[in-house]
């Protein structure tokens, strides 16, 4: 799938999420001592993290549609959703919202989370809604 927007670039904090994207898979850090998840920008915990298989899927926190464009590669895809997701292992993804969404997305709607792979820069996770 690709989504347009612009290239995103990984850096040796998050080089092992955006690596399992290019996949297909879904990974998070986790801490060894504590056992938290965290998002793939918490880079620190009570002991070392380590990037472990998430289950890829969630639920619908909050969503906007975005009317503006955030960056010129966003231009030709306005308007388009965003969302907050909380993965079933407890942090919060920020993703874009892609394919058949209702009118009105609803809180605690199942997401499923599916990964684009632009032509330039990293593969990304993406959220898509499930069932009714």
């Amino acid at each position: 799938m690709t989504v347009p927007g612009p290239a995103i670039e990984a850096d040796s904090a998050t080089a092992p999420f955006f690596a399992a994207a290019a996949r297909d898979r879904l990974l998070l850090p986790r801490c060894v001592s504590c056992g938290t998840w965290h998002p793939p920008e918490v880079a620190t915990c009570c002991g070392p993290l380590e990037w472990v298989p998430a289950a890829g899927r969630g639920v619908l926190v909050s969503w906007a549609v975005v009317h503006a464009a955030p960056h010129p590669a966003f231009a030709d895809s306005l308007p388009f959703r965003t969302a907050l997701v909380e993965l079933a292992e407890g942090p919060w993804l920020q993703v874009r919202l892609t394919g058949a969404e209702p009118a009105t997305p609803v809180a605690g709607s199942p997401v499923r989370i599916t990964f684009a792979h632009p032509a330039e820069g990293a593969s990304y996770p993406v959220g898509t809604l499930e069932g009714p």
